[in-house]
């Protein structure tokens, strides 16, 4: 697993739980670490200062609303329990089809495009290109796919190499 040495048994447990439970693979797995790698560190406690979202996955306040939480419980929660409490229910209507690790990511940030071709543009106007604007990487006003995973597949390298 990607960024083991960052992740204490306890947590390493719920994650294995979660493969199991949802028959990923190893790969699948490290995807879904590489994504909490870049939205939160690894942190369960991580808020961000844009949009307010908090915990591993960076659940927005109508998702964590939707599975039953307060921004506090969320935030109050181990790592540990929010992969069994949180990120497992939110995973289930999109764990058959997160195959890539774009996949995955999109699965968190749009799950509108999972399994749509990496030129596709997600973010081009508005509050969420706003929020996301930093994914723009040739700053054309668009945000594709594939920009909008860049980091996220930088992670997962960087994660392979400390294996």
């Amino acid at each position: 697993m990607i960024y083991r040495s960052k992740i204490n048994p306890v947590d390493y447990s719920a994650l294995k739980d979660l493969q199991i439970a949802f028959g990923w693979s190893n790969d699948q797995l490290d995807y879904l670490v590489a994504c909490m790698m870049f939205e939160s560190g690894l942190n369960p406690q991580a808020v961000n200062k844009v949009s307010g979202a908090v915990g591993l996955i960076q659940f927005i306040k109508p998702t964590y609303t939707a599975l039953g939480y307060t921004k506090e419980e969320v935030l109050n929660m181990t790592f540990a329990e929010q992969v069994r409490k949180l990120v497992e229910p939110y995973f289930k209507p999109y764990y058959r089809r997160t195959k890539t690790l774009n996949d995955m990511y999109m699965a968190i940030l749009m799950p509108k495009y999972i399994g749509t071709p990496d030129n596709t543009v997600i973010f081009s106007e508005g509050k969420p290109y706003n929020q996301n604007k930093a994914l723009d990487k040739n700053k054309d006003g668009r945000i594709t796919k594939a920009e909008a995973c860049q980091y996220v597949n930088h992670l997962y390298l960087k994660g392979q190499r400390d294996i």
